[in-house]
């Protein structure tokens, strides 16, 4: 039995159901239970985030994020003017994957053996992994390899903490979607929300949450987490954005943008290791690229027949908006394969206005 790759909602539905998810997004505030800064500095290098207070420096490693010019399942999508079998878009997935294991076989007979922590075939064809400086340059080299990029950090995205201390958003200031599309509240729409792990059982979130992917942890629900050395900080950033997207039932009437709509979270950001030593919140692009490959292909087996209409990435890239770069590919990708990719932006503290507001995606 086969299936074409059709929107399961008319196109001209998607568009508001996109221009709500991102007034949700414009509007997103909150941290994850660390002091704000006392000091605003404009420079770059004192660059601060949200109410998190300065971003802990993370290291990252070796670890890149390979491109390659075999097809990818979007790029084939997109060949066949859009359309698809559900057993062909299986059978281009696996080719995809066929042509990056055909790449690890050339460098393995230079010596050299890559044990990917992500692929990628829906979006984009590409692989995420720790390469030392040789395999680098081979990669680079290769005629197969489209462009070797360093796997950079992400944050949670939020206003200022200027913003954030302003009398709009003190207590019972009742802040409210300003993008609201008249006779759409995003009922039938299911939304990729790539974030934080969420807080469950939450009353403003009840029967609005589908259970979850954790691209962090593969045993994982993508539900929220403690600090592991104070269980009172728990992320809370995913928690926040679900309800601007789909809360409901909040005081004086309070509710989130597409309060029909149902939440897929999707965790690809939490307490993970800083270079100091302790932890703090954030994901890492490799880790956002694997979650859309999720948002467009749930249940992971190679057809994208049951993605999300919408994958809302809340998390931000500072000072990285490249449109020739993995995760802009891959916005792109996934939009080809009927899911819309709304972006946190705007979003980059004091020093946003000077550097760039605009972060990746």
């Amino acid at each position: 039995m086969t299936s074409t790759l059709t929107p399961r909602v008319p196109r001209r539905r998607l568009l508001p159901a996109g221009a709500l998810a991102l007034g949700a997004l414009l509007l997103a505030g909150g941290g994850q239970g660390a002091r704000p800064p006392t000091v605003i500095d404009a420079g770059a290098a004192a660059w601060r985030g949200f109410v998190d207070g300065e971003r802990t420096e993370v290291a990252v490693g070796q670890r890149a994020i390979v491109m390659l010019r075999y097809p990818s399942l979007a790029e084939r999508v997109r060949r066949a003017g859009g359309q698809a079998s559900e057993v062909e878009m299986r059978t281009w997935t696996a080719a995809a994957l066929a042509g990056q294991k055909q790449i690890g076989a050339r460098l393995s007979r230079e010596g050299i053996q890559i044990v990917p922590d992500f692929v990628y075939t829906r979006t984009f064809n590409g692989f995420a992994a720790v390469l030392d400086a040789r395999a680098v340059a081979l990669l680079e080299r290769d005629r197969d390899v489209r462009g070797v990029y360093p796997v950079r950090v992400a944050y949670p995205a939020a206003d200022s903490t200027r913003v954030l201390r302003s009398g709009d958003y003190g207590p019972g200031a009742g802040r409210r979607a300003r993008t609201p599309v008249p006779g759409y509240d995003g009922s039938g729409i299911v939304i990729a929300l790539l974030d934080t792990g969420d807080v469950p059982p939450h009353p403003y979130l009840r029967g609005r949450v589908l259970e979850g992917i954790d691209i962090l942890d593969a045993e994982g629900r993508a539900l929220a987490r403690p600090h592991p050395h104070d269980a009172a900080l728990v992320e809370r950033h995913g928690t926040q954005t679900a309800g601007l997207l789909v809360g409901s039932g909040g005081p004086e009437g309070l509710h989130g943008s597409a309060p029909g709509a149902s939440i897929l979270p999707i965790r690809v950001a939490g307490w993970q290791p800083s270079a100091e030593g302790g932890f703090t919140v954030y994901g890492r692009t490799d880790q956002v690229l694997a979650g859309l490959e999720r948002a467009v292909d749930p249940d992971a087996d190679g057809s994208t027949l049951d993605a999300a209409r919408i994958a809302v990435v809340a998390i931000a890239e500072p000072f990285a908006s490249f449109a020739d770069g993995p995760m802009a590919r891959a916005a792109a990708g996934a939009a080809t394969l009927d899911t819309l990719v709304v972006a946190a932006a705007g979003n980059d503290g004091a020093a946003g206005p000077g550097y760039g507001s605009i972060s990746g995606p």
